[in-house]
């Protein structure tokens, strides 16, 4: 599995260096202690798009927005019961311990345990409330001031301004390059702006720091689409959907594109 991921993202690291410009880095415009407020930041999206379209841009893809983990729910409990002294109990599932862990190991550790959750949950409601949870570990970057600068990118996209959208992420990504879901965020808008060697690119360097990160796959998949690389794009959006099977977005794509590509479906 791990040799099949390592081979994949090299196969799609050839086609960003064949169908993508060089994305140079960005250069920092503020530094981390810039209060967001203040911000005055150009706007950096003239990334030149080369690479000549073949298919429409297809429809972006929502993504949860997430303001603080989930906690534990009964739904979280198993509803096998046992018996006790002669009465019949529900058993709570057993919490992995985290307190022993350092921050980021206790990071990496419960995405781990999340990850086979989500896997394995056929139900697509409680597999969305895995992802939820998977998703709210991704957003906390450590830093209020980059937690800030991503949320007001994400507000201003929703509130249909991809220009102000544009000057938070580019900011986000300067003050913290490591942040994988600051780059995830600009691909996505990169895509729906059409600047689709950006979007690659950006999806690639997401994919560095998160292989997992299986909303940035089905990103990837959308732009190798529209760059008419449909077999590359079945392979990212198969990887998606390996993470996250109740993904419905990309389980939909995944089902119609095999259809196309193989006539049949997967």
């Amino acid at each position: 599995m791990v040799r099949g991921l390592i081979l994949f993202k090299m196969r799609l690291l050839f086609t960003a260096l064949f169908l993508a410009l060089p994305f140079a880095a960005l250069p920092v415009y503020a530094s981390a202690q810039d209060a967001p407020d203040q911000l005055n930041i150009p706007d950096r999206d003239d990334q030149d798009d080369g690479a000549a379209i073949i298919l429409p841009a297809p429809e972006a893809l929502t993504v949860p927005q997430i303001d603080t983990p989930l906690e534990s729910t009964p739904e979280n409990q198993s509803d096998t019961q046992v018996e006790i002294d002669g009465e019949d109990v529900v058993p709570e599932v057993l919490v992995p311990d985290y307190s022993k862990l350092s921050p980021s190991a206790e990071r990496a550790a419960r995405l781990d345990d999340l990850f086979v959750k989500l896997a394995e949950t056929e139900d697509a409601q409680s597999a969305n409330l895995v992802a939820e949870e998977i998703y709210a570990i991704w957003t906390e970057s450590g830093s209020a001031s980059v937690n800030l600068l991503l949320r007001r990118g994400s507000e201003a996209e929703a509130k249909g301004n991809p220009k102000l959208a544009r000057i938070m992420y580019n900011h986000t990504v300067d003050l913290a390059p490591e942040f994988s879901e600051a780059w995830a965020r600009s691909a996505r808008l990169a895509l729906t702006q059409k600047k689709y060697n950006r979007a690659l690119n950006e999806s690639l360097k997401t994919l560095e720091l998160e292989p997992r990160h299986f909303y940035t796959l089905w990103t990837m998949g959308n732009v190798l689409e529209v760059l008419n690389r449909p077999d590359d794009a079945l392979e990212a959006y198969r990887e998606s959907n390996r993470l996250y099977p109740e993904l419905k977005a990309v389980k939909d794509r995944l089902a119609e594109l095999d259809a196309e590509v193989n006539g049949t479906a997967f």
